[in-house]
């Protein structure tokens, strides 16, 4: 009997004095374990929301290795194709671009995969995998297999020489029959396709245990460790081993052996074991299921293990490490828990790191408390070992600048760790820095430049919190990333510059679609229809309008459901509205036009429901409203500087508001947002510059919300699509009130919940937290504690202390500019600031006329910080855009937010 079973019979002999529990410990699948349940010092609890397993101190293991076995099923002949395959192992319908192989019956706790022939990589995009299983009578649906590109040995290495890419492998349990398929698009499926049924076996006998903390054999791992140092010692010239036996600065944690999960060492590539260097670590999951036991967990190692081994053809299990929803981990690759074995886990950097890969899918489910936990106690003390301070946020690992603790995803792109572990890397590196051992507080310490994070809502761009002055109601004002448009695609290639006249109609060939009218020197109009992808296909319609100009599109004029056209004839405004015969009647109507440079048809500028007509001349604008007739009222000048060489109408901006984009005469593009009463608001840009571009026009030719551009440019016709970006959006109310707040604070996400916070002081000194919820709606307040009376200055500039965790910058009373420091749940105490946070560069030295100076992430998502800034007078709101010097001139962000008395 092994000295664990013997403690373990006593500790139930113990429990059955007492009356309490009868265990009977059984082999395999069907052991009914009693775990030694504990809590470890410090320990809090789950985070809302999250149903957290209790924490297992224990695990029910193999006493001996359990041999797995892998069963390839072929879905595509080793030179490609299917010869020989139909009817046994592919179902009908099999072409060279996709295949579904025949129902294959599993047993057991069965897991699979699918893999193809060593040289064909494929990028992530370029294959689909899906698996369904069959239960009785009953098929699953529909489900991806994961597949990563960048997740394998180091392309060079010996391991690499023979892996085969594939997918993750699936946990499909206790099933009769799984079924895959295969599809790629544009080239043909890989050769040598192959599905994996894996058995991880079944253990003879079972016995609850401890974790065995030193490993598998640790005289073999010290063996194979000093045989390689002398060996790179001797072929690379005073190579320097990273030790191992060196002091640990932090205690190590428990960790199940390969022993313990029954790992069979007869199939891994002995000659393969290779050490590095450890100058990081990565956090994985392996994508399987969250609802494991935690008997199930030394089976599902096994089966990780020999798909890795028999089906991806690595010498071992690719991870370092392992650990499970209940806390535990697991020793994963063979060679020294305490040693830099080199793995198969983050493509080209497996030679200078670590990895700890969470047993399920955590893009689905949220992690737990212990799982976090165990994570921060492993990369503490594996860090430590080679001298690597966990809370490092610049470690050259291999060609790349990482942070000590980081994300699968961080080195390559690729969806791993999932998004809700990813979330937590904070949490990891905090609770890390926490086991490792504590160090003097230099005061003052250095902080780094402010780096805020403002973002509230579901996009990614920043977000402004807000107190409507009337109620003191909470509200977020979303921002959009700036009105822009994207780069010209030409739709034309050439003779476009032979046209007179070229307008984007509303539908006027009857199937739904905007259609291209042109007029050309000699009076002749083409009708193009559109194909609803911003290109044009051939003349549908011809008609004769010589000696017509300003030729425009103005939609339904009289009520009739045709889309019409207006034009200049002899100095009168004329209509062109369409008949049910496919022609156009005409009308000519006022006089007086022979001076004006331009029709634009308006849309429903006043709201009524009516299309609508604006002229312009040099420097006025006017507006013809629509009588829904066929005719327009008297022209009446719109209120404004119309100093535009071009308008070009429609709804831009999303809001269902018609809009004007206008060309300066130097070429630069502004937006001038419809109000929907007749008038424009301020001019929004500049948007872009295409100075060069004539008879520019504007439809929703390309899908989005917003009216794209069309017009030539040279000999070509090219399309300018709508970004569908803005710059402020419609204020969403926050559900919450900030009566009673002297300060607003964008905080970022302040609990590590993945979702961005607000703080609000109010005028008693308390700090409040308004946790979000990626929505823009925010819970009710928490208080996080008094004491904040008189602190001056109080500024959210997210994580400048290199933990990860978003900070506060201020000056209290009596002192100098400190920061506090996030710890995942409030804020530490203040440390006073070495030296002074860098000024914003660049802002006018007086802004004094300014009752918001607000910095924010980049609104563009790309650059330095910007600066939004509120005009005290009249409510306008700017922003400065952060350069690598200074900034740039101020941009109009909107008017009318004098509404609001405080922000953040």
């Amino acid at each position: 009997m092994r000295p664990l079973q013997a403690r373990l019979v006593t500790l139930c002999q113990q429990v059955l004095a007492l009356g309490v529990v009868l265990v009977v410990l059984t082999p395999a699948s069907g052991v009914v374990s009693l775990d030694i349940v504990g809590e470890r010092p410090g320990r809090q609890p789950a985070r809302s929301g999250q149903a957290a397993p209790a924490e297992l101190m224990s695990a029910t293991v193999p006493t001996k290795p359990v041999a797995p076995s892998v069963t390839e099923v072929p879905l595509t002949g080793a030179g490609g194709g299917f010869a020989g395959l139909r009817g046994r192992t592919v179902a009908g319908g099999a072409t060279s671009a996709r295949v579904t192989s025949t129902p294959q019956s599993v047993s057991g706790f069965a897991a699979i995969g699918v893999t193809w022939q060593h040289g064909e990589d494929l990028d992530e995009d370029q294959i689909a995998l899906q698996v369904r299983t069959r239960t009785g009578d009953e098929w699953s649906d529909w489900e991806a297999l994961e597949y990563h590109d960048e997740h394998g040995p180091d392309a060079g290495s010996a391991e690499a020489a023979k892996a085969r890419p594939g997918t993750e492998p699936m946990f499909v349990g206790e099933v009769d029959d799984v079924q895959v398929k295969a599809a790629t698009e544009g080239t043909s499926l890989p050769d040598d396709l192959s599905l994996a049924l894996v058995d991880p076996g079944s253990a003879t006998s079972s016995e609850v245990e401890k974790p065995a903390d030193g490993g598998s054999d640790e005289a073999t791992y010290d063996d194979d460790y000093a045989q390689q140092g002398a060996l790179d010692d001797d072929s690379k010239g005073g190579f320097t081993l990273q030790s191992a036996r060196t002091a640990k600065a932090v205690a190590q944690p428990t960790i199940f052996s390969r022993a313990q999960w029954g790992a069979d060492e007869s199939i891994r590539d002995k000659s393969a074991l290779r050490y590095g260097t450890i100058s990081g670590g990565f956090v994985h999951h392996t994508v399987n299921a969250n609802d494991y036991t935690e008997a199930q967990v030394p089976a599902i190692l096994r089966s990780i293990y020999a798909y890795h081994v028999k089906s991806r053809g690595w010498s071992d299990i690719g991870y370092n490490f392992l650990v499970d929803r209940f806390g535990r981990i697991w020793e994963g690759r063979y060679g020294g828990i305490d040693k830099p074995v080199v793995g198969a886990h983050t493509l080209n950097y497996n030679q200078y790191s670590f990895a700890m890969s969470a047993i399920g899918n955590y893009e689905t489910a949220q992690p737990t408390d212990a799982m976090l936990r165990a994570y921060g106690q492993l990369f503490a003390w594996k860090l430590s070992i080679s001298g690597v301070n966990p809370a490092s946020t610049s470690q050259k690992i291999g060609s790349g600048t990482f942070q000590a603790i980081n994300g699968h995803r961080d080195a390559g792109s690729t969806a791993c760790p999932g998004k809700y572990l990813y979330a937590q890397l904070p949490l990891i590196r905090q609770y890390a820095a926490q086991a490792a051992p504590a160090t003097p507080v230099v005061v003052p310490i250095a902080v780094s430049a402010p780096n805020p994070q403002n973002n509230l809502d579901a996009s990614p761009y920043p977000d402004l919190v807000v107190r409507r002055a009337a109620d003191g109601r909470g509200m977020v004002i979303p921002t959009g990333g700036l009105t822009s448009f994207q780069q010209r695609t030409v739709v034309g290639k050439k003779g476009w510059n032979k046209v007179a006249e070229v307008l984007v109609s509303p539908d006027l060939t009857g199937d739904g679609i905007a259609d291209l009218v042109t007029l050309d020197k000699a009076g002749k109009a083409r009708i193009r229809a559109g194909k609803g992808n911003g290109k044009f296909g051939k003349t549908v319609k011809t008609l004769s309008l010589r000696g017509y100009s300003l030729l425009t599109a103005v939609g339904d004029i009289n009520g009739d459901g045709r889309n019409d056209l207006v034009a200049r004839f002899k100095g009168r405004l004329t209509t062109l509205v369409a008949t049910g015969r496919g022609g156009f009647d005409r009308k000519a109507t006022r006089k007086g036009y022979g001076n004006y440079l331009q029709l634009i048809g308006a849309g429903d500028v006043n709201s009524d429901g009516r299309a609508d007509l604006l002229v312009r001349t040099k420097k006025r604008l006017l507006l013809q409203t629509g009588y829904g007739t066929g005719r327009f009222a008297p022209p009446v000048k719109v209120s404004g500087s119309w100093r535009y060489n071009r308008y070009i109408a429609g709804d831009f901006n999303g809001d269902g508001r018609s809009d004007l984009v206008a060309r300066t005469y130097s070429g630069t593009m502004m937006l001038l947002p419809g109000r929907g009463d007749g008038t424009y608001g301020a001019a929004l840009g500049p948007a872009t510059n295409l100075k060069s571009m004539r008879h520019i026009t504007g439809a929703q030719m390309v899908g989005g919300s917003g009216a794209d551009l069309v017009g030539v440019i040279g000999t070509q016709l090219v399309v300018v699509a709508n970004r569908d970006t803005f710059e402020l959006g419609t204020p969403v109310d926050a559900g919450v009130s900030f009566a009673g707040m002297d300060t607003l604070l964008n905080a970022g996400d302040v609990n590590r919940d993945g979702h961005g916070d607000v703080l609000a002081r109010n005028t008693s000194g308390e700090l409040y937290l308004y946790a979000g919820n990626g929505t823009g709606t925010l819970a009710a307040p928490t208080l996080l504690g008094g004491g904040w009376t008189g602190v001056t200055g109080l500024t959210a500039v997210g994580d400048v202390t290199g933990d990860g965790l978003p900070d506060l910058i201020g000056t209290p009373p009596g002192g100098s500019l400190s920061v506090w420091r996030g710890n995942g749940s409030g804020f530490g105490a203040a440390v006073p600031v070495k030296g002074s946070v860098p000024s914003p560069a660049g802002l006018p030295s007086d802004l004094s006329g300014y009752d918001w100076v607000l910095e924010v992430q980049p609104m563009k998502l790309k650059g330095k910080a910007d600066y939004i800034v509120r005009d005290r007078a009249s409510g306008a709101t700017y922003v400065y855009g952060g350069r690598k010097k200074g900034v740039s001139a101020p941009r109009l962000l909107g008017e009318g937010l004098g509404a609001f008395d405080l922000a953040g």
